[in-house]
């Protein structure tokens, strides 16, 4: 494997032996946190380095660095090589929502600009961020060590060295970008590549619902997920992993199952999971769904269960719901070695991620989200500023017909859905046409905390505590 060494902000604990109860010891102690909401977890070995993003202290992402090449990873890709790892060592880091940022870029796009710095004029580029005026990132690298750069409305916002002694601490944030693309020699030439594209998204897979599970995320993620298949004349033909908690089905090319079917509707029905079960839903479609040759508007599907969907044929195929039993041995191996040091371990890290006293001047910190926790929704900007909505179990929010009626013509019809779970509000994005974000951030699902800033089109409520 290429060596690697990506800049890190606040180190909570580095190079520590892997084991799945540290993962979920670790995801437990950071979901609760009232300071950092963004981490990355890193994994090398001798083959491969693995990056784990948690955002709002949830799974938000991952991708692994092989090859001198970085390749985005399904949530289930990233357990499955995290445990098929020999002897991998962890870091654990609270990173600057920027560095974040710039880390889910270099992982997931293309750069638009790329070059060695005698092929790259520096200046020219720098020119041509200030004239663009909009969010770009660039990264310098030299030999192992990658530096990033954020520039916002054409300014450098922040540098992130893997090496800050690297460059004079003297003199602004440009002069030392500027030394660093300089500072190259003929046996380790820096590398620039520049970013323009600096829209992020997701693991496909993020939004599954693992707190539900009475195993830990290492677990759940490994576990075979369940497939539709599709029947002609009797025979599979293709098959669709069902890898997301809301799997929609219908004639919309945006359906995460796209049928080329007149007699289907665009949106025509959806798949929910759900502590462990998997229910089948109509939304309402002019032709109706059918299973066994019945039609349905709700249903919790089993093992074999035939769909009909237009004229196209489904088979249901959920398979063994446990880890193999090479990957149970591998978990139990892993969490018997290193048991002590893990105990140790998270007691340290816990002490580490304990937020700093806030004086009684200081502005109130962002509060808890759990169960026990009511939350509602205030309109900031929109057609009824300073109005306030309670959240029920289920929230329906768009711009006609729903429990929170945006009248935004740049919002989707049911645009998104907020859930309480056990663990709190969910938020859930309906494959709406112009997206959500959160905090600034486009997501598709995310568990919410008082103080959020949601925007939906030209609307934008902030997340509040209210009274039971």
């Amino acid at each position: 494997m290429s060596s690697l060494r990506l800049p890190q902000t606040n180190t909570i604990f580095t190079r520590r032996p892997y084991s799945s109860g540290i993962i979920d010891s670790l995801l437990e102690l950071v979901k609760d946190q009232t300071g950092p909401s963004s981490w990355v977890l890193m994994s090398e070995d001798t083959k491969r380095f693995l990056l784990l993003f948690i955002l709002q202290n949830s799974p938000y992402a991952a991708a692994q660095f092989e090859g001198d090449r970085f390749k985005t990873l399904t949530l289930h890709d990233y357990f499955e090589s995290l445990v098929s790892q020999n002897q991998s060592l962890l870091t654990l880091q609270a990173a600057n929502p920027l560095l974040f940022k710039s880390l889910l870029i270099l992982t997931q796009k293309l750069p638009t600009t790329a070059g060695t710095i005698d092929l790259v004029n520096i200046e020219s580029l720098l020119h041509q961020i200030k004239s663009a005026g909009q969010e770009v990132v660039v990264s310098l690298k030299r030999a192992d060590e990658v530096n990033l750069f954020y520039f916002m409305k054409g300014e450098l916002q922040e540098a992130f060295f893997a090496d800050p002694d690297s460059v004079s601490k003297g003199g602004s944030t440009e002069d030392q970008f500027l030394e660093y693309a300089y500072s190259g020699k003929p046996a380790a030439p820096v590398t620039v590549q520049a970013y323009y594209d600096v829209q992020v998204r997701a693991a496909e897979d993020s939004d599954l619902p693992w707190p539900e599970w009475r195993g830990g995320i290492v677990e759940y993620f490994l576990r075979p997920r369940p497939e539709l298949v599709f029947l002609a004349g009797g025979e599979s033909v293709e098959k669709k992993v069902i890898a997301k908690s809301r799997f929609s089905i219908g004639r919309n090319p945006e359906c995460d199952l796209a049928i080329n079917d007149t007699v289907a509707s665009r949106d025509h029905a959806v798949i929910r999971e759900s502590h462990g079960k998997f229910t089948l839903e109509d939304l309402k479609s002019r032709n109706g769904t059918w299973v066994n040759d019945k039609r349905v508007s709700t249903v919790t599907l089993a093992d074999g269960d035939e769909i009909r969907i237009g004229d196209g044929r489904f088979l249901f195929v959920e398979k063994s719901q446990e880890p193999s039993k090479k990957e149970q041995a591998a978990l139990e191996q892993m969490d018997t070695t290193v048991m002590k040091l893990d105990k140790a371990l998270l007691s340290k890290t816990a002490e580490a991620l304990k937020p700093e006293p806030v004086g009684p001047t200081s502005a109130a910190e962002p509060k808890k989200t759990g169960s026990s926790v009511v939350l509602g929704l205030e309109m900031l900007e929109g057609k009824s500023p300073g109005t306030r909505y309670p959240l029920k179990d289920k929230t329906i929010i768009g711009r006609t017909k729903t429990d929170i009626n945006t009248n935004d013509p740049k919002a989707s019809r049911h645009h998104a859905v907020i859930e309480r779970k056990s663990d709190g509000y969910h938020f859930i994005d309906l494959k709406s046409t112009n997206g959500s974000f959160i905090n600034d951030q486009e997501v598709h699902a995310q568990r919410l905390v008082a103080g959020d800033l949601i925007k939906i089109g030209d609307t934008t409520f902030k997340v509040v505590e209210v009274e039971p």
